[in-house]
């Protein structure tokens, strides 16, 4: 006996079968990452069901119709809640790396405007206030504390001045 006699003579539980293996497929393959086989293996294995049970005809074009319709239902059911369960929030900048806590001392005038570029480890950063300090206008002298990194950008505020130092002055 062939695949496709043992497909004839047990369509339902060789729906299933496909549906499940589908599933696996998507589940352990591609993680959800595509909604095509999960839509597939969902319709196929509830068309195999209805099979079995006498709902539907035991029929190889049946069972071929059923799935492509429920996989094309199910795709539009379940296209909403997947692409909500992939938004990822986006930080405005990296903040855990090594370049956190370093300190400049600047050479311009540094405001919302204006960023300003240091060198450092051979790559030329450009400075830009931290969302916090985005009305802080900071003169040349004044020492930047890195609170946050992103591609070719250091994000800064102004260093707290030590207690001892401010008494002093």
């Amino acid at each position: 006996m062939n695949v496709l006699d043992y497909f004839q003579s047990n369509l339902a539980e060789a729906t299933i079968i496909v549906g499940m293996i589908l599933l696996i497929v998507e589940i352990w393959l591609f993680g959800l990452s595509t909604i095509i086989l999960l839509a597939l293996g969902i319709a196929a294995i509830i068309t195999g069901g209805l099979v079995w049970f006498g709902v539907l005809s035991e029929t190889m074009t049946t069972v071929i119709t059923g799935s492509g319709v429920g996989a094309g239902v199910l795709t539009l059911i379940l296209w909403g809640p997947m692409k909500r369960a992939q938004v990822i929030t986006k930080r405005d900048y990296n903040i855990h790396s090594d370049l956190m806590g370093l300190e400049f001392t600047l050479e311009s005038t540094l405001d919302i405007q204006t960023p300003t570029i240091v060198r450092y480890s051979g790559v030329s950063w450009k400075l830009v206030l931290s969302n916090k300090c985005r009305d802080a206008v900071l003169e040349p002298g004044s020492t930047v504390k890195v609170v946050g990194v992103d591609v070719g950008k250091f994000f800064v505020e102004p260093k707290p001045q030590d207690s001892a130092a401010e008494t002093a002055k």
